[in-house]
């Protein structure tokens, strides 16, 4: 496997609300991911996957560019071409920390889950209760 030094590190944001997870491994492909400043072509965690090894897009609207098979659980160097990924199918995520291209709503949830009926949203505000003060 290629490895490159001298190159800067980036930390992401965490998307998994608990520790079950159930993942299995897929093909991660680079069509489609442009390159960074140093020329890198990552898909980041949190990415939906398509079957194809597709990075799947999401339009404002909550369309898929391609039906989701997953949720890249890491980040993935695809610069030297198609990388071995684990890809979350059943899950608790913060739907807010996805890496969607555009920005979350529970309508976009709602056709995630619908796509990926285990993948299951936990939002991070906590809720108000009455009667506390």
């Amino acid at each position: 496997m290629y490895y490159k030094t001298g190159i800067q590190r980036t930390s992401e944001n965490e998307f998994l609300a608990s520790g079950h997870v159930i993942s299995f491994t897929h093909t991660v492909v680079p069509d489609g991911i442009e390159p960074d400043d140093q020329g890198r072509r990552i898909v980041h965690k949190g990415s939906l996957i398509a079957e194809s090894g597709k990075m799947v897009t999401v339009a404002a609207g909550g369309t898929f560019s391609e039906q989701p098979a997953g949720i890249l659980m890491d980040a993935l160097d695809v610069t030297h071409g198609p990388q071995p990924g684990a890809l979350a199918v059943e899950a608790y995520v913060i739907g807010a920390r996805l890496n969607l291209g555009t920005e979350y709503t529970a309508a976009v949830g709602k056709k995630i889950h619908v796509a990926l009926p285990e993948i299951k949203f936990r939002y991070d505000e906590p809720e108000e209760s009455e009667g506390t003060e």
